[in-house]
């Protein structure tokens, strides 16, 4: 099982390669890229330092690289042009029997309270990010009164289908007033996959990466990632993976934004095809780095939050516990803000 040590020293490998400049090999122990063209090495890394191989666009993969990922527990994720995953292989932790176990056997009720602690969680670094907002006017602090409100509700729920509800209120708000800070965007809320704004666009690619991310760290300790509690079993859906990102949604959140802000991402980087937007090819590196980037930066964070939930549930899943037992268990993850708070 790897330490924070090993994450730490880990490298996260995302290559781009829709224009199909790229080749890769294996050589004395390293996964070295090279120049398709010219058969210039550009890069290099050891298996010891490579944690997963991400890329973007279509290859050619030999039984070698795929051989060499497996023998030393390298992800390999493939993604098409619009960040659709198309194979992902990783043999990290699926001989952990007992924990599988355990995500078939978990009763309805406790299942629910670790959905709560996800949405929980999402709500506090929802209303952070809102904290955060230099100038408030008085509608943005009652607004951030009432999601506090719905945050505490979330105890008090005794069906899965109520949780939902508060944590549909709170997303509606949050993504008003956080996105409503935009000034040269035509934000219209958020729609996942319409893909009717810029900022639509760039959310989706930016919760695509940080979705195989967190798969790639659950699978580290064996989770059936089909399995979830928040997420219901459903034919194809990675649902444990689904419960996990909401907590982290909120990097991807402060990212788009940011780079918005800063010019890093324009409207003028996308073309407008039958009511929707696409990312221009030419922008889709940059675009993919920089959200990956920032992903990466919070990896121990997302490493250390996602053993001790492993952790907790080995030890809390079977066990009929009230939510506010349950939660003292659990990790927290909670997103810096910038800015005045309330």
């Amino acid at each position: 099982m790897l330490s924070i040590s090993d994450i730490k020293e880990k490298q996260m490998i995302l290559l781009n390669n829709l224009k199909g400049g790229y080749h890769l090999c294996i050589s004395q122990g390293n996964i070295i890229i090279k120049n398709k063209d010219s058969d210039e090495t550009l890069t290099k890394i050891t298996r010891h330092k490579a944690m997963a191989l991400m890329i973007i666009g279509y290859c050619t993969l030999t039984n070698v690289l795929i051989e060499f990922c497996q023998k030393y527990g390298i992800a390999l994720i493939l993604l098409n042009s619009r960040l659709r995953p198309i194979l992902f292989v990783s043999s990290f932790g699926e001989a952990n029997y007992l924990l599988r176990q355990k995500q078939y056997a978990v009763g309805n009720n406790q299942a629910l309270n670790f959905a709560k602690h996800f949405i929980e969680q999402k709500a506090n670094n929802s209303i952070t990010l809102l904290k955060g907002i230099r100038k408030k006017d008085d509608e943005l602090r009652q607004m951030i009164e009432t999601l506090a409100d719905y945050q505490r509700q979330i105890d008090q729920t005794k069906r899965l289908d109520e949780l939902m509800g508060i944590e549909g209120n709170i997303a509606k708000s949050y993504f008003k007033y956080h996105f409503g800070q935009l000034k040269h965007t035509s934000w219209q809320g958020r729609k996942p996959r319409l893909k009717i704004d810029p900022v639509n666009v760039v959310l989706d690619m930016g919760y695509t990466l940080l979705f195989n991310y967190i798969e790639i760290n659950l699978r580290l300790f064996g989770f059936d990632v089909y399995k979830g509690m928040l997420h219901q079993l459903w034919y194809k859906r990675k649902s444990l993976v689904c419960d996990l990102v909401e907590p982290f949604r909120c990097i991807v959140d402060k990212q788009v934004l940011t780079s918005f802000n800063l010019g890093q991402f324009k409207t003028e980087h996308f073309n407008q095809i039958k009511m929707q937007y696409q990312l221009k090819t030419e922008h889709q590196r940059i675009y993919n780095a920089i959200l990956m980037q920032e992903i990466i930066t919070h990896k121990v964070p997302i490493f250390v939050y996602i053993r001790d939930f492993y952790r907790a549930y080995m030890k809390y899943a079977d066990k009929d516990m009230a939510f506010a037992e349950l939660v003292l268990m659990l990790p927290s993850f909670d997103i810096q803000a910038n800015g005045e708070d309330v």
